[in-house]
């Protein structure tokens, strides 16, 4: 009977064939990252770690550095661990590009590229002393031409001495680091010099010249004019990001300010937003690039206009990946992959991570990649690779199975002479004379308690110093008596591979197995084992997955999105590579819809945006490993998003941003944070509305609040509880409501200190307690008698001495 079901290549073949037919034929290869490395930003001598992970589990692990294998013994400050490369501290010489390179028997994969890049300020370039005069209740302009830095920098202005960091009333302090000055008095006249800071690096950049500002009375009327900017400028800004076009005007008579887009004029609204006469662009999106035009009327009923050049740079994302192909030799094949970007992705094709060029055999028209005339050394896992400048992204998991034409020929004449039925007879085909593998030695037990699911595992028999290419495994399900209930399974398995998980399998049931190895020589003998499924209940996980993280809580971002904020639990063994958030509307049947993929371990909270208003969600968050995800977390209370309303003109609309959380004991928690009046229309404020509650809390209701009054940007809080995990989010306020919630922190308080105990007067001492103490007492009074003894001596003596030269006066 073994030998009857032992044809398992032309069974392979059926499939391939099948695949050819476009028929549904199963990949015989998996390789996909897991896990790709990220690209970063770092200070200088600062720790940088790369994480990637793979599919298959055995595939061998290893880096590139500028497109260049990276050896850790010739690069100092290297560290390769499974899964993670690590610079211990950030040098010039470590900085550019880095990518995983993924391989195995059949093949390599290579990752997208990650571009590690050092925090840095540049100085503010030469400039001479300025000096400007504006009329009295004009506006006042302070051009601040930022240097380049990484991050970007913030601005800010020494005014008279003093530092302005945040936009006021009169200041407007504007992205691109210029100051305008709204109705100018006698109070603004003096010297401001520009400055930049670096968020990352903390230093701060000051122009060596500054500007003076002289104000004097005005002497009549002056005529509308746009003062910045002169020239057209053109601007790059971030998808997602925020973007202000700057239109100062200046003039005796106040004049309406139109802003044009694409000949169109704009109505404003929450995505584009006045902002005195600049325009704010909120969110902005590939569609928001484009030609804008600021115009305004003169006082001669002319009109004059500055225009801007808005460009959007989007990040790389794939449209159409690549999928397995399985052709016959001498045949052809086209892979086609897309992407969206902005600028335009250029894109480069490998084959087993080596980079393709066009040739006669091979030819590359952008997207589309095709072979003619298909070989066996084109048989491997093809990738394409884009990169903007901005972020790249790679598709695999595409690989070529060429399959002897002969072989099919064969394999069509069997199908049409019935040859192939429910056993397959035909003999094992010889490629040479040299002896094939022996059979496989399978080492699985026969019993599993996984209902659904079972771990083929074995050793490799003898190859006679010839290597196993593949493995071919058949399996099926039988009754208890041996009879056929099931149709064969068969999967082709790389000759590095030595397990394989058969999944969807039915509980409480037996399978057959059959499987043989193949090398250059041909395939071997065959190896069979029968094996029962574990029941439906009291099953037995016995991967290292992690334990399923606890009950997310959600608090309000804005008016349309949430904060999910979850607590990990055990990582099984095997430390958490990334979370999955997903969510379901309540009242609807279906599946759960991924909300958030791929979140760094690190972060524990994740904001999901465009929820539907009056709708009420339910979300979930799940932990995935090196060896799978964990089970679903246990669904969060159903949350209701507010119905939109029309905003409050008074109200200020932006909250602030938490920069800084830091346990200063076991009982406070220090915070910081940064507020841009400008967020808001430079609407006043009141104060800041700080929330806290323990984060294994998802009741909304034991949030405590401080209320922090006026422009303060710190705050300790106070009486929490030792060893405790808080989340902390903010508001701001004044007379017309409150803010949005800024960004959710969490962070613990420290342990609490050991403390020294005094034990009661009535604890029991320890043995011969009583007896030291009586002897000390009894030494103590003996000193105390001493020193009495020497004191009386003393003063006799000096009597006696007084005495003696009396009695020699007399004589």
């Amino acid at each position: 009977r073994v030998m009857e079901d032992s044809g398992l290549r032309l069974l392979s073949a059926v499939l391939c064939v099948c695949h050819t037919l476009l028929l549904n034929c199963p990949s015989v290869l998996s390789h996909s990252f897991r896990v790709e490395p990220l690209s970063v930003v770092q200070k200088q001598g600062s720790a940088v770690h790369l994480r990637c992970t793979a599919r298959p589990a055995t595939a061998r692990i290893s880096w590139l550095f500028q497109g260049q294998p990276l050896d850790p013994s010739h690069q100092s400050g290297v560290e390769l661990s499974p899964g993670s490369l690590s610079l211990s501290s950030l040098q010039p010489a470590l900085t550019g590009s880095y990518q995983c390179l993924a391989q195995s028997e059949t093949g390599s994969i290579i990752s997208r590229h990650a571009r590690v890049r050092i925090a840095d300020i540049e100085r503010f370039a030469e400039t001479h002393r300025r000096t400007f005069t504006v009329n009295k209740g004009e506006t006042a302009f302070i051009e601040c031409p930022l240097p380049r830095s990484n991050p970007p920098a913030l601005p800010r202005f020494r005014i008279r001495g003093k530092w302005l960091e945040q936009s006021t009333d009169d200041h407007l302090i504007l992205p691109s680091g210029n100051l305008q000055i709204v109705s100018v008095s006698s109070e603004h006249q003096g010297m401001y010099k520009c400055g930049a800071y670096n968020p990352l690096t903390r230093e701060t950049q000051v122009e060596a010249h500054g500007t003076k500002l002289i104000v004097r009375d005005s002497e009549g009327p002056s005529p509308v004019r746009i003062i910045y900017p002169v020239t057209p400028r053109s601007l790059t800004v971030d998808q997602s990001g925020s973007l202000t076009l700057e239109c100062v005007v200046s003039g005796s008579r106040s004049s309406k300010v139109k802003w044009i887009k694409d000949g169109a004029e704009l109505s404003l609204n929450s995505k584009w937003m006045l902002l005195q006469s600049n325009l704010v662009l909120n969110d902005v999106q590939l569609s928001d690039g484009g030609h804008y035009c600021c115009s305004v009327l003169t006082d001669h009923g002319a009109v004059v206009s500055v225009n801007y050049t808005v460009n959007v740079l989007v990040q790389v994302s794939i449209l159409q990946g690549l999928s397995d192909q399985a052709v016959t030799v001498g045949s052809s094949v086209r892979f086609t992959c897309a992407a969206n970007g902005s600028p335009t992705p250029n894109i480069t094709w490998l084959l087993n991570s080596a980079p393709l060029t066009t040739s006669p055999h091979l030819q590359i028209a952008g997207p589309s990649l095709h072979i003619s005339s298909v070989m066996v050394q084109d048989q491997g896992i093809y990738q394409c690779l884009f990169d903007n400048g901005i972020s790249s992204a790679q598709s695999t998991q595409s690989s070529v199975h060429p399959i002897q034409s002969d072989e099919g020929d064969e394999l069509f004449r069997s199908i049409r002479e019935g040859v192939i039925g429910e056993t397959t007879g035909l003999p094992t085909e010889r490629t040479s004379d040299q002896p094939t593998p022996e059979a496989p030695i399978i080492i699985s037990p026969p019993q599993t308690h996984k209902p659904n699911m079972y771990d083929l595992e074995w050793r490799a028999g003898r190859d006679w110093g010839i290597p196993i290419n593949a493995y071919f495994v058949k399996y099926r399900k039988v009754d208890d008596m041996g009879n056929v209930v099931g149709n064969w399974h068969t999967v082709r398995v790389p000759g590095s591979e030595k397990s394989l998980p058969l999944s969807e399998l039915e509980p409480s049931s037996l399978y057959e197995v059959l499987m043989v190895a193949r090398s250059a020589a041909g395939e071997g003998q065959p190896a069979m084992l029968t094996f029962r499924t574990g029941k439906g209940k009291n099953t037995v996980c016995i991967l290292p997955i992690p334990e399923a993280p606890d009950r997310p809580t959600i608090s309000m971002a804005t008016e349309s999105s949430v904060y999910v904020t979850w607590i990990p639990r055990a990582n099984g063994g095997s430390p958490i590579t990334a979370f999955r958030v997903e969510y379901k509307k309540q009242g609807r049947s279906g599946d759960w819809i991924i909300a958030a993929d791929n979140i760094s371990p690190l972060k524990l909270s994740v904001e999901v945006r465009n929820l539907e208003p009056g709708s009420t969600y339910r979300f979930r968050v799940i932990a995935m490993n090196n060896y799978g995800e964990s089970p679903a977390s246990a669904t969060s209370r159903p949350y209701q998003v507010s119905l939109s309303s029309p905003p409050v003109s008074n109200r200020p609309i932006t909250g602030p941003h938490i920069s800084f959380t830091d346990a200063v004991s076991d009982t406070q928690i220090m915070l910081r944070w940064t507020y841009t009046p400008s967020s808001n229309n430079n609407t006043p404020i009141q104060g800041f509305y700080i929330y806290y509650r323990p984060t294994d809390s998802d009741n909304d209701s034991d949030y405590k609040r401080d209320v922090v009054e006026g422009f303060k940007f710190w705050h300790l809080i106070g009486q929490l509880q030792p060893e405790t995990s808080y989340d902390i989010k903010m508001q701001c306020f004044n007379d017309g409501g409150e803010s949005e919630y800024s960004n959710v922190m969490i962070c613990e308080t420290k342990g609490e200190k050991l403390k020294y105990r005094f034990f009661p007067a009535d604890t029991p001492s320890q043995p011969g307690g009583l007896l030291y103490l009586i002897v000390g007492c009894v030494l103590g009074v003996m000193v105390l008698i001493l020193l009495v003894f020497i004191v009386m001596c003393l003063w006799r003596n000096r009597q006696q001495n007084s005495l003696h030269s009396k009695c020699h006066f007399l004589v």
